[in-house]
C-alpha cells in the first residue's frame, strides 16, 4: 500500500503547516473600506470559516491513518479489508460534502478572499465526488479475486483529493488574510494535533 502511505504523509504534513500562523482576517462590511471599487456582501468570520474547512477535512485526512491499520489487521481477510475501506470512503465523502455545504453557507472571510473561498468549496466538493466514485469502484471488486490487493492499490494511487487538500492548506497558510484564522480555529488546531500523531506512527 505504498501509494496510500504516500497520500497519508502528504496530508499529515500539510496539516502540520497550519500551526505557526500569524495574521488576522477582520470581517468587513460594504461601507468599511471607502477605497473599495465594488460592493460585496458582509464577510464571514475568518476563524469560523477556517474552522469549517478544517473540521470538514480532518476525518478525511485522519482516515488515511485508519487505512494503514485496516491493511495491517486484515492482510489475510480481503472481505473485511474491503468493508473497512468502504467505511472510510463513505465517511470521507459525507464529511467533504458537508464541508462544501457549510463553507457555502458561511461565505468568504473577506471580499478579496472570495476567489480562494470559491476554489476551496470546489476542492472539497470534487473530493466528495472522488470518494464516492472510489467507493463505487471498490464495491464492484471481488475480494476473492487474486488481484484484489493490486486493485485497491490502484485506487489509492489514483486518488488526487488528499493532495489537492494539501495544496489548499498551503495557500491558506500563505495568505495573510487567512493565516491567523488557521492558527486560532479550534478545529484546525485539533487537525494539526491529530495528524501530527499520525506522522509519528
Amino acid at each position: 500500500m505504498n501509494a496510500r502511505l504516500s497520500v497519508i504523509a502528504v496530508c499529515a504534513g500539510a496539516a502540520l503547516a497550519v500551526t505557526g500562523c500569524s495574521s488576522s482576517a477582520t470581517p468587513s462590511t460594504q461601507s468599511a473600506a471607502p477605497t473599495t471599487t465594488t460592493a460585496a456582501a458582509p464577510a464571514a468570520d475568518a476563524v469560523k470559516w477556517a474552522g469549517t474547512f478544517c473540521g470538514g477535512i480532518t476525518p478525511v485526512l485522519a482516515g488515511g491513518g485508519e487505512l494503514t491499520s485496516l491493511v495491517a489487521a486484515n492482510a489475510g481477510n480481503p472481505a473485511a479489508l474491503k468493508e473497512g475501506v468502504l467505511k472510510v470512503l463513505d465517511a470521507g465523502s459525507k464529511s467533504l460534502a458537508d464541508a462544501e455545504k457549510k463553507l457555502t453557507d458561511v461565505g468568504a472571510p473577506a471580499p478579496d478572499a472570495k476567489p480562494l473561498h470559491d476554489e476551496l468549496v470546489k476542492t472539497v466538493g470534487d473530493g466528495a465526488k472522488e470518494y464516492q466514485a472510489a467507493a463505487v469502484q471498490l464495491r464492484a471488486l471481488d475480494p476473492n479475486a487474486p488481484d484484489f490487493t493490486a486493485q485497491i492499490q490502484k485506487l489509492g494511487a489514483a486518488a488526487t483529493g488528499p493532495a489537492k487538500l494539501s495544496a489548499e492548506i498551503a495557500k491558506l497558510n500563505a495568505n495573510p488574510l487567512t493565516k491567523d484564522a488557521l492558527g486560532k480555529a479550534p478545529e484546525c488546531v485539533d487537525m494539526s494535533a491529530k495528524l501530527g500523531k499520525l506522522i509519528g506512527q
